[in-house]
C-alpha cells in the first residue's frame, strides 16, 4: 500500500486554486510516479513529492507508479477538503496542514 501525505499552504482567503504538496513513500518498482487528481494525470515525477495546483473544493488525489512494465494500480484515494472560509474582515496571510491518508 501506497501512503499519500499532504501539505497545504494558502497564501490568501479567495482561491479558486490551491497550491498543494503530495509527498508518498517510496516503491522500490517503480521509476516513476504519476498524480492524478479527480481521475486525471497532473503531474509526473522521479521523486516521491510533487506541488501542484488543486481546485479548492472537494478534491480526490491518487498516486501510481511507473516503469517499463506499466503503470501500477492507483494508491487508496486522499480526499482532500475545501479550504475554511474566511469570515469577512480576516486575512489569512498563511496556513499550514499537514495530513496522513492511511491506507484501508
Amino acid at each position: 500500500m501506497k501512503y499519500l501525505f499532504l501539505f497545504i499552504t494558502l497564501a490568501t482567503s479567495a482561491l479558486a486554486e490551491r497550491t498543494v504538496t503530495f509527498a508518498w513513500d517510496a516503491s522500490p518498482d517503480a521509476d516513476s510516479y504519476t498524480l492524478y487528481v479527480n481521475g486525471a494525470p497532473v503531474a509526473s515525477t522521479t521523486e516521491t513529492r510533487v506541488t501542484v495546483q488543486i481546485p479548492d473544493a472537494r478534491t480526490a488525489v491518487n498516486v501510481t507508479g511507473v516503469n517499463i512494465a506499466g503503470e501500477s494500480e492507483m494508491s487508496d484515494t486522499l480526499v482532500v477538503p475545501p479550504a475554511p472560509t474566511i469570515p469577512k474582515g480576516f486575512r489569512i496571510s498563511k496556513i499550514v496542514r499537514t495530513t496522513t491518508a492511511t491506507p484501508k
